[in-house]
This record gives C-alpha cells, sequence and structure tokens, in this order.
C-alpha cells in the first residue's frame, strides 16, 4: 500500500506540474520554480487532511484553473487510507515527492529526444 500512496503521490504532482500556465511565469521566477512548488506543496498540505482539498488548494497557489488528466479523478476514487497515506507523504516527503517529479520529467525529455532523433535519421534514410 505504502508504494501504491507514493506512485498516486507522484502521479498527482506530476499531472499537477503538467497544468501551470508558463506563459504566466516569468524568466526570474522560472529559476526557483521547483523550490516554490515544494513550498506550495507542503503549505497546502498541511491547511488541509483530504486528498481533493489538497488538490484544490494547490492548482489555487499555482494558478491552475482547470486540471486535464483523468489520474486525479482516479486517485480520487481511492479508499480513504491510501489517500491518507498520500497526504501524510505531501506533508512528510515533500522534497522526495518533487525530486522524484522532476526526475520523471527528465526522463520524459531524454525519451522524446532519443525518439526524435530516431525519427530524424529515419527520414534522412
Amino acid at each position: 500500500m505504502e508504494k501504491r500512496a507514493r506512485q498516486c503521490a507522484v502521479v498527482t504532482l506530476m499531472n499537477i506540474w503538467n497544468c501551470i500556465d508558463w506563459s504566466k511565469v516569468d524568466t526570474r521566477r522560472s529559476y526557483n520554480i521547483w523550490d516554490e512548488f515544494s513550498n506550495k506543496v507542503k503549505a497546502a498540505s498541511y491547511t488541509t487532511n483530504k486528498y481533493e482539498t489538497f488538490v484544490e488548494k494547490l492548482c489555487k497557489k499555482l494558478e491552475i484553473s482547470s486540471l486535464k488528466y483523468r489520474d486525479i479523478m482516479d486517485i480520487e476514487t481511492e479508499n480513504l487510507e491510501i489517500k491518507d497515506k498520500i497526504m501524510n507523504l505531501f506533508r512528510e516527503e515533500t522534497l522526495s515527492l518533487v525530486l522524484e517529479v522532476k526526475m520523471n520529467k527528465e526522463v520524459i525529455k531524454e525519451q522524446l529526444k532519443l525518439q526524435n532523433e530516431r525519427e530524424e535519421e529515419k527520414n534522412e534514410d
């Protein structure tokens, strides 16, 4: 159950991260965006015990008007015990969760880069 809760926590943060409106993030703010994100995750997690409320508060703090991902809706249907564990992870392991999100984003970025390189090579042949 711990592993499932951690996966849900990371998926939640990744989905929220992907909904940030980057046109509202100026250059100076972008330098510290991961710290800001981490601080807002922690702040939102300490002001509620309920997963759904946490998601709403974090989105409000990050000026996200709507989430477009089904994963968060699926997590909302999980049992209360898992949602409580997710909330504990947000409070106690914020930094490691945010780092995991950051690493996952880097892996996805590298995979896309490799895929694009392969397609370019294929088109050259």
